[in-house]
Order: C-alpha cells, then sequence, then structure tokens
C-alpha cells in the first residue's frame, strides 16, 4: 500500500481521460436518442439509450448542420466520434462527429407516431381542407429553381391555361430544406393582397427516403395547416407519400399532375362560354317569339271600330227592312180580306175600326221599339265614334306622346335603331320638328342583347 503513488483529483481525472481517449480513439455507437435538445448556438445535446445503458452525447454546429434529417427523441441511430471525459464531473460522453440512421423501420416508426398525434390533433380532418379556386390569377411555385420540377409545371400551365406563376427558391433536401419551405409559405401568405397567390404548389421530384424525410417535419406540417392559401402537395413520385401529403388541400402524385389540378383547360372553357352564348341567344330569340305569338293571339281577339260600327249599321238596315215588310204584309192581308168580304158594311166598318184600333196600336208599338232601338244604336254609334277618335294617333299625340322618324321619313320604333348625332324628325299634335340625337341609353334589355352580340363577335 506504500507503493502507491498518491494523486490529486485533478490528476487522477486527466489520466483517466488519457486512458479512455487512448482506448477509443473512434467508435461508432448504435443507440436510441432520448432528452433531444437543440441549443441557440446550433449544437445538439442528447443521449444514447439500449435496455441496459445510458450514454451522454454531443454533437457541435459544425458537424449538426451536416446532418440532412430531423433528429428527435424515439430515433435509433448510429453515432461516430470520439469518447471523451469531463473531469467537472467525472462523466464521459460521446462527441458525435457523424449521424446515420439505424435502419428505415426506426423512422418509420417515428413518423408513424408523429402521424397520429398530428391526426388526433385534428390536422388531418377534411373539415379543414379548402376549396381550390377554378380559375387561380396567381400560382405560387414552392421548389428548387433550378430543377426539372419548375420547368415541367411552366410548360404544363402554359399547355392548359396560361397562368402567371411566382416562383419561391428553395432547397429541397437537406438540412435547409424545412427552414425555406416554411419561409416560402409565410412569403406568399404575407404578400399584398393584389400579388398574393390564389393556390400554392410545394414541388419535388423523386428521391431517396432520406431526401423526402424534410417533409415530415412537424413544424412544416403545422405551417401548411395555418395557411390561408389552398395549397397542393407534390412530394415524389406517386408511391411516395409524406406528413405534409395528409395536411394539405389537394395531393398530386407529381408535381406535373399538380400543375393539371390548379389550373383548367383554357381551350374547354372556350367551348363552355360559347355553349352559353348560344344559349342566351337562343333563350332571346324564344322570348321574343313567344312575345310575338301572344301579341298574334291578343290581335285575332280586337275587332276594328270601323268593323264594328260596320256590323251595326247592317244589323239596322236588316232591322229596318224586316219592319217594313212586315208592316206591308198586315196592310195588304187586311186589303185582300177587305176586297173578299160580301158581308154588310157595319161588321165590315166594325171589323175596319178594329183593325185601324190594331194597327195603331202595333205602330205604337214599333214606334216606341224602333225609338228605343235608333236611340240605343245611335249611343253605341256615338261611344264606338269616341273610342275610334281616341285611338287615332292624333289624339295619342295630344296627350304629350311623339312620333320619331328619321331623315328618310320611316318610323323609328327602338332605341336600337338610333345612332349618336343622327339626325331625327320629331312630330308632335301641333306641328313637327327636326332634332339631333346626342345620345342613347337603352333599357336593361336591350343592353344584355347588346352584351350578348358584343361577346358573340369577340368569340368568332
Amino acid at each position: 500500500m506504500l507503493n502507491v503513488p498518491e494523486l490529486t483529483v485533478a490528476e487522477f481525472s486527466r489520466s483517466v481521460k488519457r486512458v479512455v481517449e487512448d482506448a477509443f480513439g473512434y467508435v461508432r455507437i448504435k443507440g436510441e436518442i432520448s432528452g433531444f435538445k437543440r441549443a441557440s448556438s446550433g449544437h445538439l445535446y442528447f443521449n444514447l439509450k439500449d435496455d441496459e445503458a445510458l450514454l451522454n452525447a454531443v454533437c457541435f454546429k459544425n458537424m449538426a448542420d451536416l446532418i440532412n434529417f430531423e433528429v428527435a427523441d424515439g430515433l435509433q441511430i448510429i453515432a461516430s466520434g470520439r469518447i471523451s471525459t469531463f473531469p467537472g464531473r467525472s462523466n464521459y460522453q460521446i462527441i458525435v462527429e457523424k449521424v446515420e440512421i439505424a435502419g428505415i423501420g426506426a423512422i418509420l416508426a417515428m413518423i408513424e407516431k408523429r402521424r397520429q398525434k398530428l391526426a388526433a390533433e385534428g390536422l388531418f380532418d377534411d373539415d379543414h381542407k379548402k376549396v381550390l379556386p377554378f380559375f387561380p390569377r396567381i400560382i405560387g411555385v414552392i421548389t428548387s429553381e433550378t430543377g426539372a420540377v419548375i420547368q415541367d409545371i411552366i410548360h404544363r400551365v402554359e399547355a392548359r391555361c396560361p397562368t402567371k406563376l411566382l416562383v419561391y427558391p428553395s432547397a429541397m433536401q437537406g438540412k435547409d430544406a424545412v427552414k425555406n419551405v416554411i419561409q416560402g409559405i409565410k412569403f406568399f401568405n404575407k404578400s399584398p393582397k393584389t400579388g398574393r397567390p390564389d393556390i400554392i404548389i410545394i414541388a419535388r421530384g423523386g428521391g431517396s427516403f432520406e431526401d423526402l424525410l424534410p417533409f415530415n417535419d412537424e413544424d412544416l406540417v403545422r405551417e401548411v395547416f395555418n395557411s390561408q392559401i389552398p395549397i397542393i402537395s407534390a412530394i415524389g413520385h406517386e408511391t411516395d407519400t409524406t406528413l405534409i401529403d395528409f395536411v394539405a388541400d389537394l395531393r398530386a402524385p407529381t408535381p406535373t399532375a399538380a400543375a393539371e389540378l390548379a389550373t383548367p383547360i383554357f381551350s374547354e372553357l372556350q367551348s363552355q362560354l360559347q355553349y352559353c352564348t348560344q344559349r342566351l341567344f337562343g333563350a332571346v330569340e324564344r322570348f321574343f317569339l313567344d312575345k310575338n305569338r301572344q301579341l298574334e293571339n291578343l290581335q285575332k281577339h280586337i275587332t276594328h271600330p270601323a268593323k264594328t260600327l260596320h256590323h251595326i249599321t247592317e244589323k239596322f238596315n236588316f232591322t229596318e227592312q224586316k219592319l217594313s215588310s212586315l208592316v206591308r204584309n198586315i196592310f195588304e192581308k187586311n186589303q185582300q180580306q177587305l176586297n173578299s168580304t160580301t158581308v154588310s158594311l157595319l161588321p165590315i166598318l166594325h171589323k175596319i175600326n178594329l183593325a185601324e184600333q190594331k194597327i195603331k196600336n202595333l205602330a205604337t208599338s214599333l214606334k216606341s221599339s224602333a225609338y228605343g232601338f235608333f236611340k240605343n244604336a245611335e249611343i253605341e254609334l256615338e261611344n264606338l265614334g269616341k273610342l275610334l277618335k281616341s285611338g287615332h294617333y292624333q289624339e295619342i299625340l295630344k296627350r304629350g306622346f311623339a312620333l320619331i322618324k328619321n331623315k328618310h321619313n320611316e318610323l323609328i320604333s327602338s332605341v336600337r335603331h338610333i345612332k349618336a348625332k343622327e339626325e331625327i324628325v320629331v312630330e308632335m299634335s301641333d306641328g313637327t320638328f327636326n332634332s339631333y340625337v346626342l345620345s342613347c341609353k337603352k333599357s336593361q334589355h336591350e343592353e344584355a342583347v347588346q352584351t350578348a352580340e358584343s361577346i358573340q363577335q369577340r368569340l368568332i
């Protein structure tokens, strides 16, 4: 015991440090991350653990920036680096220089756990999905400005329906991808209303499992959910699925498909417009045809006053002839009876007196009936004369109306037949005068017809 050298605590700690660092110069250790923290300096602090032990680990900023996937608790990794001790606390740790995923299964389990958590919060519910506008004015695209993806989107949009594209250049893999895409979403949402996109497309082509990991980031998923502008996710190929596909308002299997989902086909819009125009003109034409038929039916039931007057005159003449014939027949019949009678004068005189009285009574009745008939006919003729007079266009002009003719003395019945600065002739009840048209204001119906004609001319 006397031969054992005496050491201070510091000397012993330094000796242990030399032994450990010499014995384990560079190691690769597999374990599960726990207690993960990212310092404001950019350094990463965490523990590596398995079922039996736990090891402290630190990854300094210069090495942490090289990690191209998200580091989080529960992730199985292989940490490569140097073992070192910390004398001040009598513990040891691994200074990590490289981090690798221990297996795809481990990270898939982590993503699934995150998916379930976000789904439980309602971020993937259809109730939160925004409806894409049918005809977007501006489309914002977040993607790499040098890749083939943006060219595919540009060509597809131009082929379907040329639309203004705003491109926000972003890294689409590696450590800066999440930050860049989040900044792009915020940029478009904070843009002035006049220049704000109606749709955002987040697009990148296919890649490895590790290349697509940024699109499973929880912060990115929440930023997509909070976007006020509808978002289409177009990440990888059709078989690739990331968490932003669940939260996006619409998922496209490829970037090219995203361009198709965001834009209508211009030629189809032209066909629909032409079809609607034809239906509009057809409806207008049917409207006027129906009104013309109604007018024709009304005209059939309207009798001209002159025709009515002529009918009454004919009826009066017929009645007069009938009455004259009746009286003549009575006198002739009585005269025949008188001539054929051979009886004594007294009975004849008596019969003559009776006949005379009967004739007087009949004449009185006939006169009264004829007077009533002619009086009614006179009143009816007077009323028809007033109706005929009031229907004359000169009477209508006296009520403040006017007839408008062009310089060729042709009647103008519609504003559509008048042009500005055209000379017109205005006839009133007491004379005519010439005038010039300063401007024309058409009715809403006429404006609708002219608008439809203008649209058809532009389409032609």
